[in-house]
């Protein structure tokens, strides 16, 4: 995956991981208590925002055709359960594992 690709993939999970970190805040656990309604939109725009990159990360990661499935099952659940942490990891450093090892595969 390219350098530009990584950063656009990246942007998201950085906004919703900063999104995340508001909730340490007891300021805004009473604004939300007040406010539930905007907080509702709050976290679908954050979903909308970053769904797209994970089934493309997904998908990307089910493209690749000499990797054992029990590996992809393991990323897939881990990204879908634990999103904001493992998408940078997986975009990271991960991805471009994957590939090389697929490549190698392939060549032998």
């Amino acid at each position: 995956m390219k350098l530009y690709s990584k950063i656009i993939l990246t942007i998201p999970v950085v906004i919703g991981l900063i999104y995340t970190l508001t909730f340490f805040s007891v300021d805004f656990f009473l604004w939300i208590s007040k406010n539930i309604a905007p907080f509702e939109y709050q976290t679908l725009t954050v979903g909308i925002i970053i769904y797209p990159p994970m089934i493309y990360i997904i998908y990307r990661l089910w493209s690749f055709k000499n990797i054992e499935k029990e590996i992809k099952w393991n990323w897939t659940f881990l990204l879908i359960l634990f999103t904001i942490v493992t998408m940078p990891m997986y975009i990271w450093k991960k991805d471009d594992e994957l590939f090389k090892e697929n490549k190698h595969n392939t060549i032998t």
